[in-house]
């Protein structure tokens, strides 16, 4: 299987404490089952720690404490699960968090999302258009006539997206980020609306020249709507207007 990503996904590293919007708060935290068996065989107190803050009711998650935080976020927004035992014990939610996958026929594409401030950082500073280069695999590709159309669709938009600058990979970032969903549900035109809804959205009363402030729009945008299902579907749905 090929895996692709944004030429900038490589120089992507979490800056942890220094974050100003820690991904561990405010989130429902799920544990998959793999690491929940590695977290039910710790020992010590470290391992009874980490126990009492798990709960199996419904989805294994752990329980919240104030604000919202995540029990393993000590003072200094660090992960004491990281700090204590490595990367390698995170769940696979928090491994993954910011990326998303695009799934193709003999192909996967990783992209970053918004969300996260460094991540925005990253995409929105750009200074070139998006470029996709493979960071795994060497299978020839043949996709069904479908994709392929799905895919030349794509291509179209991103060589008819505006200017240049932060304003054109943003726009180019929700390209990529959503149309690439057609493929499970079919609802191209629903997305290419909800592309542009969304990057008038996000750019309305932009000076567009302080780049802090066009991250952090993009970054409320992202919370509020592409990690909220419910409000993505009603923006799908045409049912929620962009904001004025």
């Amino acid at each position: 299987m090929n895996l692709y990503a944004p030429d900038y996904y490589p120089d992507f590293r979490c800056t942890a404490g220094k974050c100003r919007h820690t991904c561990c708060a405010g989130w429902e935290i799920d544990i998959d089952g793999d690491s929940l068996k590695r977290y039910r065989r710790m020992r010590g107190p470290f391992g009874k720690k980490i126990n009492q803050c798990i709960s199996e009711e419904g989805t294994p998650h752990f329980i919240l404490g104030e604000e919202e935080r995540c029990p393993l976020l000590n003072g200094e927004n660090l992960c004491e699960l990281i700090l204590r035992r490595g990367e390698k014990e995170l769940c696979q939610i928090c491994a993954d968090h910011p990326r998303f996958r695009n799934y193709w026929t003999g192909r996967t594409e990783i992209g970053l999302g918004l969300v996260c401030e460094e991540a925005g950082r990253l995409i929105l500073g750009s200074g070139h258009p998006l470029r996709l280069i493979r960071l795994e695999g060497d299978e020839e590709e043949e996709l069904p006539e479908d994709e392929k159309e799905l895919m030349r669709l794509r291509e179209e938009l991103f060589r008819s997206v505006p200017g240049s600058g932060p304003a054109a990979r943003l726009r180019e970032y929700l390209i990529y980020r959503h149309l690439a969903d057609a493929l499970y549900d079919g609802r191209v035109e629903e997305r290419i609306r909800f592309v542009r809804e969304a990057a008038e959205e996000i750019l309305a009363g932009w000076d567009g020249q302080d780049l802090p402030e066009l991250t952090e729009r993009a970054r409320r945008f992202s919370d509020e709507t592409e990690y909220d299902d419910e409000a993505l579907e009603a923006r799908l749905s045409g049912q929620k207007k962009p904001h004025a």
